[in-house]
């Protein structure tokens, strides 16, 4: 493919090659150059996340079922360890 660098020194992905990367406006790309050759790669995106709404400290109380769970996964843990 075939692409002209402009008077401002930029360059036009072609629609197809946007459309196969998913590319939009304002999405980032990371140059880099090897040798004599320049290679352009999109960066990944994070994905959105949801913020965890933590419990307040001490609020979380150990029972039984759990330790029994720990033990059956190998994790000897009891209330005496958190």
């Amino acid at each position: 493919m075939l692409l002209t660098l402009s008077s401002n020194g930029q360059v036009i992905l072609p629609v197809s090659v946007r459309r196969k990367l998913r590319l939009r406006a304002g999405d980032k790309l990371e140059l880099e150059i090897r040798g004599g050759d320049v290679f352009l790669r999109p960066v990944d995106k994070l994905p959105a996340f949801e913020p965890i709404d933590y419990p307040p400290p001490g609020s979380l109380k150990v029972n039984q079922r759990m330790i029994d769970l720990d033990k059956l996964a190998g994790r000897d843990i009891g209330p005496d360890d958190l």
